[in-house]
């Protein structure tokens, strides 16, 4: 990622914080005023509807530009992967010169345009694999997949978009489920991969965008070993599917089964403690919906009611319980217990963290612009009288 463009997002986040501040009552309008003066604005920032738009537009006119081109050379199946990899090429193209643009960097045509780039690109290598090297199972899908992960990785490193750094994990998973013992291997990788996310989700040397990136790796890891230890998921083969049509496994054995069932049960309730001691919203967020799947689970072995019910039952339980632990916190001395308040701090809609982003806008926010010094500035004179004057 280019300097001035890791510049700018510190600035968007500076700005974003001191939104959530004025709005907590930590600061006042005066204050506000001033945060924004002195960091103003380096990018245009549309709506979030109006880059959801922008994209789907973008989309639509790169996948009709991509048709015309496949319509008009009508190239061979031996071919097409040429075409591929030019029309991938000159999509990350666009997408680069529209970062490289203040104006454009942040309408959704970055995302749209890199996105279907990786995509003919990743669709080329596929038909090259398949047409020209005739490289089947399972060593051509492995390479398409390997290529893929390291694709969207060089994205998000380059652009800092989130989505891919989860695309990316999310296809590095699936190579690892076509190997021997892949449902272990998700476990243990999983595990260590969210391990080391959560290390650079406060780094201060790192873009904000590449900690938001950090921390869709960290839920991607955390989605896969949830989906290596689900019951359901053992007794269904779901992870062991990926291999395609070799693989063939017996069934679990009571011994796994009763591993699974407590890990089923129990991975929930560790992330939602992890989240807690470590103040990490993306754990504890993360433990709220494996707790939901968890009882769906449940709904699946024991029918304790209809689907809707339960899901109905949860989610009254969770805000239940909400409303419950709001309450206890507020009755604590100064609305607080073990450093817990049910004070919305420094939050806004946009969900910031400004607490734990506070030391990185200290240590890497642009410095304040200083305040024009008043000075003597001369603006010359007259004198004269009696109908003569002249002046200096």
């Amino acid at each position: 990622m280019k300097s001035e463009w890791v510049a700018a997002e510190r600035v968007e986040e500076v700005r974003a914080a001191a939104r959530g501040w004025k709005r907590a009552g930590a600061i006042g309008e005066g204050t506000f005023e001033e945060i924004l003066r002195r960091h103003p604005e380096p990018r245009t920032l549309p709506a979030p509807l109006w880059r959801v738009l922008f994209f789907v537009l973008g989309s639509f006119v790169l996948l009709a530009l991509s048709a015309a081109f496949l319509v008009g050379l009508s190239p061979g199946a031996r071919d097409a992967w040429v075409l591929c990899a030019i029309l991938g090429a000159g999509f990350i193209a666009i997408a680069e010169v529209q970062a490289r643009s203040p104006a454009m960097a942040l309408r959704g045509g970055v995302e749209a345009a890199s996105f279907w780039g990786i995509v003919l690109l990743v669709g080329a290598l596929f038909l090259s694999f398949e047409e020209d090297l005739h490289l089947s199972e399972p060593s051509g899908p492995n390479l398409v997949l390997l290529g893929g992960a390291a694709l969207f990785a060089a994205a998000t490193w380059r652009w800092g978009n989130p989505a891919f750094a989860l695309f990316s994990s999310v296809l590095g998973f699936v190579l690892l489920a076509r190997a021997p013992h892949g449902r272990l291997l998700w476990i243990f990788g999983g595990v260590l991969l969210a391990a080391l996310a959560e290390r650079f989700l406060d780094r201060p040397s790192w873009a904000p965008s590449h900690r938001a990136s950090a921390a869709a790796v960290a839920l991607g890891a955390i989605a896969a070993v949830y989906a290596a230890v689900n019951l359901w998921s053992l007794d269904h083969h779901s992870v062991e599917a990926l291999r395609g049509r070799t693989w063939d496994v017996a069934g679990p054995s009571r011994g796994e089964r009763a591993v699974a069932i407590a890990a089923t049960a129990l991975l929930p309730v560790l992330l939602v403690a992890a989240g807690l001691r470590a103040r990490r919203r993306v754990f504890l967020d993360a433990g709220l919906v494996l707790a939901a799947l968890s009882l769906v689970t449940l709904r699946a072995y024991v029918r304790i009611a209809d689907l809707w019910a339960v899901l109905a039952a949860a989610g009254a339980l969770l805000v239940g319980g909400a409303l419950a632990v709001n309450r206890w916190l507020g009755r604590g001395r100064d609305g607080e217990r073990n450093g817990f308040t049910a004070d919305a701090l420094f939050s806004d809609a946009e969900r910031l963290r400004a607490l734990e982003i506070a030391p990185v806008l200290a240590a890497h926010s642009p410095g304040g612009r200083p305040p024009d010094e008043p000075g003597f500035s001369g603006g010359g004179g007259s004198f004269g009288g009696g109908g003569a004057g002249s002046s200096w």
